[in-house]
């Protein structure tokens, strides 16, 4: 065997060696990359996820007052009792929801680690008929129904979630 032959197929061998190494730097990197991708959007559901919870939770303390008080404060505009907007406004968007004094804060336990306080607030939406009975001496049947409207922000700022039921009593 020549002397020649046997220095250059060592020089290819580390060419070769070379690239395969930077072929498997390229791979590492990209792996790295999609899994920090991947635990930016774990911790994005998360944070949705407790936002939606709270703001369920918030919901059903709503409900629960509604189902409980045996005569409700007047629909005035404080403390989270509101008269259904007659100019069309979508009470949720004008709203000051860090404001105790404009909506009802969540009072239960479980979502002190979130970036604010859960809020919901009642509207009064209309009287309502249930009785469809126009017989002479049949008293109608009136029900009032109430829109409950919650708000919640997940443990950043960036989540938040607004959850609304019509309740009938």
């Amino acid at each position: 065997m020549n002397m020649a032959t046997k220095f250059q197929q060592r020089g290819a061998t580390l060419i070769i060696s070379m690239i395969f190494l930077l072929i498997l730097s390229i791979i590492g990197l990209s792996g790295m990359e999609v899994t920090g991708l991947e635990e930016k959007m774990a911790g994005n559901m998360r944070d949705k996820n407790m936002a939606f919870q709270s703001a369920e939770a918030a919901l059903r303390e709503g409900e629960d007052l509604l189902e409980n008080t045996v005569i409700l404060p007047s629909f005035d505009g404080s403390n989270g009792f509101y008269a259904l907007p007659t100019n069309g406004d979508k009470r949720w968007d004008i709203v000051d929801w860090t404001s105790s004094a404009a909506v009802r804060n969540y009072t239960g336990p479980g979502f002190d680690e979130l970036s604010a306080v859960s809020a919901y607030l009642i509207e009064d939406l209309a009287t309502a008929s249930s009785s469809d009975s126009l017989e002479v001496g049949v008293p109608a049947d009136t029900k009032r129904y109430y829109r409950v409207t919650s708000q919640a922000r997940g443990l950043s700022t960036s989540a938040e979630v607004i959850l609304q039921s019509v309740y009938k009593r």
